[in-house]
């Protein structure tokens, strides 16, 4: 299938490993030139290097933090007419009773997992509406369907910037612009094996018993990989998804126990 996006520009956060990689990946496969964000520059740079040397198209690089307004601000002057915005994120560690989080650690958490996005979205969403074509998915997770209370930073947060990509999908539909957010479960990269040590030395278990302990908890009885993940944000970005907006969509091998 021709997703239709040959020569359109595409940024995507979070690419220099894991689902952002491969969702950059699956983009330039599809001929989408990229403009990459990612903290570490050399990381970086090595993914763009690669992705160069694999697909004719032109590939980019911002190496900055997201959490903060000047490294947004920095990628918006400097990304240029975007077409698709695929924003992918971290979370907070919240290791502790909810009692003792503290105002500047939830403020940090809405910052970089609400205002993030926001700001970016905010930044290049006139484009798309001009060029009367733009794709937006927010990452975020299968918790935002289903919270619990050690998670209520990132859920929280999360939940507000789902409300406003709903809200903002209404107002751009008409100009051929879909906002969705995309929720994953276990997904296997690097984040969720460094997740499965710490888990695996609070609990005094051996990695691979807690692995085996969270391959439990879905369906399909395994961790998912970033191109199965990264292949359901790809198409929400491609010409045919384009009547699919303003939705929440899981994909966690079944893990979600809810209908709706």
């Amino acid at each position: 299938m021709n997703f239709g996006i040959e020569g359109k520009r595409a940024l995507v956060c979070g690419a220099s490993r894991g689902i952002g990689f491969s969702c950059a990946e699956m983009l330039a496969a599809e001929g989408a030139n990229l403009v990459l964000v990612a903290r570490g520059a050399e990381r970086l740079e090595q993914a763009a290097e690669e992705l160069r040397s694999r697909f004719d198209v032109d590939v980019e690089t911002l190496a900055v933090d997201l959490s903060g307004t000047e490294g947004r601000q920095h990628v918006i002057a400097n990304c240029g007419a975007v077409d698709i915005l695929i924003h992918n994120g971290g979370w907070p560690v919240a290791d502790r009773d909810f009692r003792e989080w503290t105002h500047d650690e939830w403020m940090a958490a809405i910052d970089a997992m609400m205002m993030a996005p926001i700001e970016l979205i905010t930044g290049v969403v006139d484009g798309m509406i001009e060029r009367r074509f733009g794709r937006i998915v927010a990452i975020t997770s299968r918790f935002v369907k289903e919270p619990t209370l050690r998670l209520s930073q990132s859920v929280g947060s999360r939940l507000g910037l789902t409300g406003f990509m709903v809200g903002l999908s209404k107002e751009v539909a008409p100009y051929n612009v879909t906002v969705n957010t995309t929720l994953p479960g276990i997904i296997e990269t690097e984040t969720q094996v460094e997740f499965g040590h710490r888990l695996a030395a609070a609990a005094s278990k051996t990695f691979e018993e807690i692995w085996h302990e969270r391959e439990q908890t879905n369906s399909a009885k395994r961790f998912g990989t970033p191109e199965e993940f990264a292949s359901l944000c790809v198409y929400l970005c491609s010409r045919q998804a384009g009547f699919i907006t303003g939705q929440n969509i899981v994909c966690d091998g079944g893990g979600y126990p809810g209908v709706l």
